[in-house]
């Protein structure tokens, strides 16, 4: 392998884990129940969820 191709494969290598690593940390941070248009609405408590679930 050349260098440059050496270098390529470091920086997305990089990217990608990087970019897992900042998603991960920021949804630890922010979970989804506590964020989007109904995080904070009564209407969207697990129960009141589920009892909408079609099966």
């Amino acid at each position: 392998m050349s260098g440059i191709a050496i270098m390529m494969m470091v920086l997305f290598i990089i990217v990608i884990w990087g970019g897992l690593i900042i998603s991960a940390l920021h949804l630890i941070k922010n979970p989804d129940d506590h964020s989007g248009d109904l995080g904070h609405s009564e209407h969207s408590t697990n129960a009141r969820l589920a009892g909408l679930e079609h099966h």
